[in-house]
């Protein structure tokens, strides 16, 4: 994806904003009674992103 733009990209504000998308989803999560720690949830996605 970051290729097609064919411009700079800074990839650090990408894997912030990603980040901070992934801990929303798991408040909400938590708060609606999913686990996000579950296998192949959104725990194990933000920790793929490390």
């Amino acid at each position: 994806m970051v290729a097609g733009y064919r411009t700079d990209v800074d990839l650090d504000v990408i894997r912030g904003w990603w980040s901070c998308r992934s801990l929303v989803a798991i408040r909400w999560l938590v708060e609606h009674g999913f686990d996000p720690a579950a296998p192949g949830g959104e725990v194990d996605v933000l920790k793929a992103r490390m």
